[in-house]
């Protein structure tokens, strides 16, 4: 399950708001705790893939070192990435499924308009070689 704020997923949907009609991508900040992925801040990485931002994302790597330092100075880990899906559903496409990390949360923010629409979490299933939805709880 992810436990993640109110205050930052808020801020993450107005991100990928903005962002529209391009896909905005980072990182998400926190814990694993039981089992969970406790999400306590986030980082903005710059989408590198200019030629198929509408579609496509790639973390600018500087921007991942940095959130990484980041993470270890505040005694968190990097837990999972998030992006947006522009005017398509927050379903991981085969290309999601192809760079996952094992061990990360994929949340999907979809954005139709520049408005948010729906959020799913999304966890690869690596004996399955699969991305599996998981719960998200924001308080």
């Amino acid at each position: 399950m992810v436990i993640i704020k109110e205050e930052i997923n808020n801020q993450l949907k107005r991100i990928c708001e903005v962002g529209f009609p391009d896909e905005v991508c980072g990182v998400l900040i926190g814990k694993m705790e039981d089992n969970n992925f406790v999400i306590s801040d986030f980082k903005i990485c710059e989408n590198t893939n200019h030629e198929r931002s509408i579609d496509r994302y790639e973390l600018n790597p500087k921007d991942f070192m940095s959130a990484e330092k980041y993470a270890k100075d505040h005694g968190l880990d990097i837990v999972g990435i998030y992006h947006s899906h522009p005017s398509h559903p927050a379903i991981a496409s085969e290309t999601d499924k192809l760079y996952a990390w094992p061990g990360f949360i994929y949340l999907i923010y979809s954005i139709y308009e520049n408005r948010y629409k729906d959020l799913i979490g999304w966890i690869i299933n690596e004996e399955l070689d699969k991305f599996e939805t998981t719960k998200i709880s924001i308080s």
